[in-house]
């Protein structure tokens, strides 16, 4: 890797601020993910920048240009640019004075090896010009060819400065290492697990939901387990319920579901309830699939489509599927024939319309809200066992017999 070469890196919006900055003697280079990523191929979603001129310098050449600028972070030196409706945050080089967990007072520098020095890790300080030629002060091009996540310099020191960082350590291997975790960073992860309590829930929740959605997540949990780190999390009792799921869902799922993982790893709903900070809407699915819901299977699915959805009724079948392969109903060949087949009825299955209304009840004389719903909910129940078969004129039928 001598060079970052991406589609993405010849955008005009990306050209404006390099010229921009180059034509008032600046240095402008992309740093972080969007490095990363383009260097391995992947898709690239946030673009940022670092600098070598003061945050007001920022502002003010933003300004003078007409292009909006946000003082996103101004006190530690993060400018947004936005172009196009697009965000872009440029961000001063700089050097930590003093750190305070997610805090930190900083002092600005024109010095890019002491800005490198500052992150987590080697793999996260690459940078590259307009050109995407690369500046690699801590080896972090080497490091990624070999699969590895490392910390830069002192591991012990850079989790001090954030705790946070000992999620991301699992997180960033799980995703982009290969083998053997970093014996270093691994035994820091450990020494400093006792500190993870003093975290805001919603930083970890945050963490922990993107390690679910990892294509392998279970690499990453294992080692949390036995470092210690995951009973600062949950207490796993057994996660064989996970690994059935994730075997399942490749060619299946078109993107993995965190909440479906979550409740396929940890049984004890509660429990989850009181050490994450789920949104409301994430706690809802996670009941709904954790509760006694009813099995799923090649004669009911087309039921539970169309009372649940199309998507909420695979990710039970999924779930579902899952447990009994863990529990050795079924062999994972079994489970993943079954869930095929409900797949493909899934795609190529158009959902029925009940083809009453509740005008049709209304025509009865009927006004009473309550009994309208009832009456409507009635036919569907007889329209639904009879596997959607009744055509109009049949459920009204039906309806005056209930009448």
């Amino acid at each position: 890797m001598t060079s970052l070469e991406a589609p993405w890196l010849k955008l005009s919006a990306l050209q404006r601020l390099f010229t921009l900055f180059g034509k008032e003697g600046a240095t402008l280079r992309l740093v972080g993910g969007s490095v990363r990523d383009g260097l391995l191929g992947l898709p690239v979603n946030d673009i940022d920048f670092a600098v070598d001129r003061p945050p007001q310098w920022v502002m003010e050449l933003l300004n003078t240009h007409h292009i909006k600028a946000i003082p996103t972070g101004i006190d530690h030196g993060t400018i947004t640019a936005v172009i196009d409706k697009k965000p872009y945050q440029i961000t001063t080089l700089r050097v930590d004075v003093k750190t305070f967990g997610r805090r930190a007072d900083v002092s600005f520098t024109d010095d890019w090896v002491q800005d490198a020095l500052r992150r987590d890790f080697t793999i996260n300080a690459i940078y590259a010009d307009k050109n995407g030629q690369l500046f690699d002060p801590v080896k972090g091009i080497e490091d990624l060819q070999a699969h590895r996540v490392r910390f830069i310099g002192d591991a012990s020191q850079r989790i001090k400065e954030d705790y946070l960082r000992i999620f991301r350590f699992f997180r960033f291997s799980a995703r982009f290492g290969q083998g053997a975790y970093d014996r270093e960073g691994l035994e820091a992860c450990k020494v400093y697990a006792s500190h993870l309590p003093s975290l805001a829930r919603e930083r970890v929740t945050d963490e922990f939901l993107k390690l679910l959605t990892l294509p392998s997540p279970v690499y990453a949990l294992n080692a949390m387990y036995e470092t210690g780190v995951l009973n600062y999390v949950l207490h796993p009792t057994t996660w064989e319920d996970l690994k059935s799921l994730v075997a399942l869902e490749k060619g299946l799922a078109s993107s993995p579901s965190a909440i479906l993982r979550l409740a396929a790893f940890h049984p004890a709903l509660e429990d989850i309830k009181a050490r994450l900070r789920l949104s409301r809407n994430q706690e809802s699915y996670l009941v709904f699939l954790m509760q006694n819901q009813p099995v799923i299977t090649n004669e009911s699915f087309k039921h539970q489509a169309y009372i649940l959805g199309k998507e909420k009724a695979f990710d039970l079948a999924l779930f579902q599927t899952a447990q009994r392969i863990t529990s050795t109903e079924l062999s994972l060949e079994q489970g993943e024939h079954f869930l095929t087949h409900l797949h493909d009825c899934f795609d190529s299955w158009i959902m029925p319309v009940f083809p009453l209304t509740g005008n049709d009840i209304l025509t009865h004389g009927i006004k009473e809200g309550k009994r309208i719903g009832a009456l409507l909910k009635a036919v569907e129940s007889w329209w639904l066992e009879q596997n959607f078969s009744p055509d109009r004129v049949a459920c009204l039928a039906h309806l005056e017999t209930l009448l």
